[in-house]
């Protein structure tokens, strides 16, 4: 429903302005006009048109007065549930006004952190403005759109409409949250050039770093790093540690004054927890190793919702120990994701390592097999894995030969806060169901307090979920990986997999592979919802045993959790299902009381159909049935009437009760 037409989206900013001049002085009104056309400037007509005209006047005079006093020190978040009495519009939404100097990741960064707290977005508007201000932050002027000159600044304004808040101190939290992330942002930002002159400095220092890592190598470690300032990494945080042993185990020791970006807002105040390390971190910090990848332990709130990556820099003596790490944080920028493996540096040298070792040659089918698996890799695995490692992964991976099974993989943090794993599953088993089995089954087993994944598809026939486990570094995780592949593949399985697996045990391999082949889409979902996979073979071999001399087949049965005076029968029968009309009568007249009839067809590779008719019924109190007389008796007692071979009377209740055939 529209609230209000206009023929364009000018038609509209004339509306709206009209709307304005009734609240607003006229001498005013230039600017406030110029500030709605930029303000609204890539909203669609469409959109506007679904709210009253006098609530769009209203926020848009709302967002004004955010901007008539602002000083750049102090950025500006108002929080508010719009109403009629207090602001002179409304909303059913909470507004959120935000006033910042134009920076990168604003927007990016305010977006994450309402939807990391669980708000939908309902309205987004952001716009950068051009203006001049004078001593004390008052607006003196709002100017086109990109105007630049002396004394012009370029401001950032976002206005959003968000779930409802619920209370006051609702609002108050959330202000607090984004100012927060604001500072956050701020700091990423303003110690971006000091950081990658950090960078230059740590590239310019390589070869004399006393480290035992060949030319060739160092070589292609200032090549990354170089490669990494060249837009490829968003540079979020700096610091410099050392670790210290003692009889308590590890720590970490910062150098407070190398704080650059983030770490200078989340290191400062660490307690003698926070900073201690488990033994296996101590190893992995102390190891000679010149360049290293790790992930950092919070998601970021700057830019995306991702968890950093930080990539150190070991300086090394002389006698082989590592005197400091020097350790960025950030994220890879997503060219990163997109690009060959073969073009980005230090993990080109492993992807030529891995296929040197694998003897394969390069233009014959294992090789083109190994260059795909290589180049669709997550990153993380190839940035964070050592070459033993990803070499033995990857085999693993090539020797899968796009075969329908499924396959685990398991990395550890060597810090020991995450577990990554790589789930292969075919396609036309995967599904969200899937998903939700393997996560859950990983979670339990490493005792992981959260998970994030993603799913990736190509050619393949197989599918593969890519996770990261949030796990306690406290906890010495003795994984057999074995084991817990096995567990993935268990809780993975379906009804059909159990099905397909009992048939070719059941008819033996050559056979069963047929029957499977002949019911392609096999038994239909009402079936497997009610039955066993172990039934629906039984069924078949049923069905399997119709011909023309034997057209229809009967089997009673009683389910185990059942009443005892309720039993059930199933009928089968090719090409047309039994008429209800035709069946009652019978069993009826054969003393039973008919509760309910379940039918399922099944469809047969040459266009034939089977009918599994399943009716529940009752008998007679005092009358003891024997399943197996039944079958005996009863089945060659209805065939009988079926093919008119006796009468359909009341003397049939004799089979029962007298046991005459």
């Amino acid at each position: 429903m529209a609230f209000f037409t206009a023929a364009s989206k000018s038609d509209f900013q004339h509306q709206l302005q009209a709307a304005l001049a009734q609240h607003i002085s006229e001498q005013a009104l230039p600017q406030v006009a110029l500030f709605a056309e930029q303000f609204f400037g890539i909203i669609s007509l469409d959109e506007l048109t679904q709210r009253r005209l006098s609530d769009l006047a209203g926020c848009t005079l709302s967002a004004w007065r955010l901007l008539e006093r602002f000083e750049h020190a102090h950025p500006q978040v108002r929080v508010y549930n719009p109403d009629y009495e207090r602001h002179g519009w409304q909303s059913t939404h909470t507004a959120v006004e935000v006033l910042h100097h134009d920076l990168p990741f604003l927007v990016d960064s305010v977006r994450t952190e309402l939807n990391r707290r669980g708000y939908s977005i309902h309205t987004l508007q952001t716009t950068v403005l051009s203006v001049r201000r004078g001593a004390n932050g008052e607006l003196l002027e709002l100017l086109p759109k990109g105007a630049t000159g002396e004394n012009v600044l370029q401001e950032s304004l976002m206005y959003l409409e968000i779930d409802r808040c619920a209370s006051a101190s609702e609002l108050n939290v959330l202000a607090r949250e984004l100012e927060q992330v604001l500072g956050e942002v701020r700091v990423a930002v303003e110690d971006f050039a000091p950081m990658k002159a950090r960078l230059h400095d740590l590239l310019a220092s390589i070869d004399a770093n006393e480290s035992n890592t060949d030319a060739e190598e160092k070589v292609e470690i200032k090549v990354f790093l170089q490669w990494l300032v060249d837009n490829h990494f968003t540079f979020l945080g700096y610091e410099e540690f050392e670790v210290r042993t003692d009889a308590n185990g590890g720590q970490l020791v910062y150098d407070e004054s190398s704080f650059l970006g983030l770490t200078r807002l989340l290191r400062p105040g660490l307690s003698h927890e926070d900073l201690h390390i488990e033994d296996y971190a101590v190893k992995y910090l102390q190891e000679p190793v010149l360049l290293s990848f790790a992930k950092a332990a919070h998601p970021s709130r700057v830019h995306r919702p991702a968890y950093p990556d930080y990539v150190s820099i070991r300086q090394i003596d002389a006698s082989g120990k590592v005197i400091k790490e020097c350790r960025f944080m950030g994220l890879y920028t997503s060219s990163v994701y997109g690009e060959s493996v073969r073009q980005i540096p230090y993990i080109r040298r492993k992807v030529a390592e891995v296929e040197r070792r694998s003897g394969f040659d390069a233009k014959a089918h294992l090789g083109k097999e190994l260059a795909q698996v290589v180049e669709v890799l997550p990153r993380d695995d190839l940035f964070q894995t050592p070459v033993d490692e990803l070499f033995a992964t990857v085999m693993s991976i090539v020797q899968i030969q796009e075969r329908n099974k499924i396959r685990v993989f398991l990395r550890k943090d060597p810090y020991g806060r995450f577990c990554y794993c790589l789930a292969y599953v075919p396609r036309d088993v995967y599904s969200t169901e899937v998903r939700q089995k393997i996560q859950q089954v990983l979670m339990d087993r490493l005792k992981a307090s959260d998970c994030e994944f993603w799913t990736f598809f190509s050619e393949s026939v197989l599918a593969r979920v890519q996770l990261i486990l949030r796990v306690d570094p406290k906890i010495n995780l003795d994984i057999d990986v074995a084991q817990l592949e096995n567990e993935v593949i268990q809780a993975c399985r379906s009804w059909k997999d159990d099905y397909a697996s009992l048939v070719v045990e059941s008819f033996g391999e050559a056979q069963g592979t047929n029957v499977l082949a002949d019911f392609p889409k096999g038994f239909p979902a009402g079936y497997r919802e009610r039955f066993a996979a172990h039934s629906a073979v039984v069924d078949m071999q049923h069905m399997l045993s119709l011909s023309e001399t034997n057209p229809l087949v009967m089997s009673f049965y009683q389910p185990l959790a059942g009443d005892r005076q309720q039993l059930h029968c199933k009928l089968y029968h090719a090409d047309t299902p039994l008429a209800l009309s035709d069946v009652l009568p019978i069993l009826e007249n054969l003393g039973l009381r008919v509760l309910g009839e379940f039918p399922y067809r099944l469809h047969h590779a040459n266009g034939r159909e089977f009918w599994i008719h399943d009716f529940a019924f009752t008998y007679g109190e005092g009358l003891s049935l024997d399943i197996q007389q039944l079958n005996d008796t009863l089945q060659d007692a209805f065939v009988h009437i079926v093919r008119g071979d006796a009468e359909n009377d009341a003397f049939n209740r004799l089979v029962l009760t007298a046991g005459l055939p």
